[in-house]
């Protein structure tokens, strides 16, 4: 498009779009796969590690469960803090500072001697991972070419299960030799990284066009699309985009009732997740199995948990959010609920890992589903309400399951009661009013037309 002038004008968002994935995309997603992977190993590992933490810190389960929160609550600080810091100093710079405060907090957690700053330590880690998570999503979809942005997104936040199959596997490995304090102190490693993302991470277009970096910006635009040369001259514009809309709106037009069953619907899966996976170790010590015996539970869970998220969100996409949701919420219901009634090791490492399969696939078809219920005016702020309830359970599961582990409950009632989320889970999905999903209603007037 040229202007009065003469000069080109390019649509920053549009000449992003139509971009076709090379090189460079690839190099952004591997970057921001890699901080993924190291938020996801840093999460896990503390499930590893708690068994032998209690026995170091003489810590009772409901103390091991409020720290394994802390994490949790520190990611939401995070997100809130480090959002507003990237409008201002530019994603680029905002995710290298996390992934030092994560790494450094990391390394430091090793050396601690009581439950006090092991705990200080991982809600300070918390808030890395908090800031990096937005950040690192935003910038894979800024750049992502349009025909490719759902896969890049879901792939680049699959490395949280990639980073969970290392923690299960680096602890296996590095207990038996160096003790629980050795997994923290590799924890620390991205830290000899963080000078390569300094120089091959891209900063987001829109805070160089923002802050006036054009020439930054033009060099960037002209990697995505090599074959297509911008003149020196060329001027650019970006979509201002549509902001957060008020969070009355996601309860008008007779979506009120359907949003707080989607709130419910989060809080029960991450409750489960987080749950299940801090504490799948020692619930396995408890019942007679071998710390080995525990790791080796949690590999299974991230590996298959890693497969569900694929297989999950290609049904969907034949067969709809909703039947899909239902499948993998009942069957993480049934397979944690039948953990108890079997000791062999084949069959209770195909109900562990099938777990994994219901509830990490369904959390995947269920960020998809719900962000596109609501319509674009609202979707981030439908989409974020939902995560920040989510995110509640996800501090909840841990904290309460090691209360009710101190009350001296079975095995059977334990697994019982981390399962039921899974069954109201399935429940709420079925009570979505799927007459005001914006999808459906978009898909049945193209229809019409």
């Amino acid at each position: 498009m040229a202007t009065s002038t003469g000069t080109t004008l390019v649509n920053v968002n549009k000449w992003l779009d139509g971009a076709k994935f090379n090189s460079f995309h690839l190099r952004v997603f591997l970057l921001g796969k890699g901080i993924f992977t190291c938020d996801g190993y840093d999460l896990v590992v503390y499930g590893a590690t708690v068994p032998l933490l209690m026995r170091a810190f003489k810590m009772g389960p409901a103390q091991a469960g409020a720290i394994a929160g802390y994490a949790l609550i520190g990611a939401l600080v995070g997100a809130l803090v480090f959002g507003s810091l990237a409008d201002k100093i530019g994603r680029k710079k905002t995710i290298i500072l996390c992934a030092s405060l994560f790494s450094v907090c990391m390394g430091l957690t090793g050396f601690t001697n009581g439950p006090l700053w092991f705990g200080v330590l991982r809600f300070l880690m918390g808030i890395g991972i908090g800031g990096s998570m937005p950040n690192v999503i935003a910038l894979s979809s800024e750049y992502s070419p349009g025909r490719n942005r759902t896969m890049m997104g879901g792939t680049v936040s699959g490395g949280m299960q990639i980073g969970g199959i290392a923690a299960a596997l680096i602890a296996m490995w590095l207990f038996p030799m160096f003790g629980w304090r050795s997994v923290f102190f590799v924890g620390a490693v991205p830290l000899l990284f963080l000078p390569l993302y300094a120089k091959l991470l891209p900063e987001s277009p829109v805070h160089l066009f923002k802050s006036g970096r054009l020439a930054e910006l033009r060099g960037f635009l002209q990697r995505v699309r090599p074959t297509e040369p911008l003149a020196e001259d060329t001027q650019f514009e970006i979509n201002k985009g549509t902001g957060k809309a008020p969070i009355a709106a996601v309860f008008q037009e007779g979506r009120a009732f359907s949003t707080i069953v989607i709130w419910i619907m989060y809080f029960m899966n991450m409750y489960v997740i987080f749950g299940f996976t801090v504490w799948l170790p020692k619930l396995m010590m408890n019942n007679g199995y071998s710390l080995g015996s525990g790791l080796f539970f949690l590999l299974t869970l991230q590996v298959v948990s890693y497969i569900g998220v694929w297989i999950f969100g290609t049904i969907a996409d034949r067969l709809g959010g909703r039947p899909t949701l239902v499948v993998a919420f009942l069957l993480a219901f049934v397979c944690i609920a039948l953990v108890p009634y079997t000791r062999n090791f084949g069959l209770l490492s195909l109900l562990v890992g099938l777990s994994g399969f219901g509830f990490s696939g369904g959390q995947g078809v269920m960020n998809g589903y719900v962000g596109s219920y609501y319509a674009p005016t609202i979707r981030s702020t439908g989409v974020g309400l939902a995560f920040g309830v989510g995110r509640l359970g996800a501090i909840l599961g841990p904290a309460l399951t090691g209360i009710l582990m101190s009350l001296q409950l079975s095995f059977h009632a334990n697994m019982m009661i981390l399962a039921l989320p899974g069954i109201i889970a399935a429940i709420c999905i079925l009570l979505v009013n799927d007459k005001y999903n914006f999808a459906r209603q978009q898909r049945a007037m193209t229809q019409k037309t």
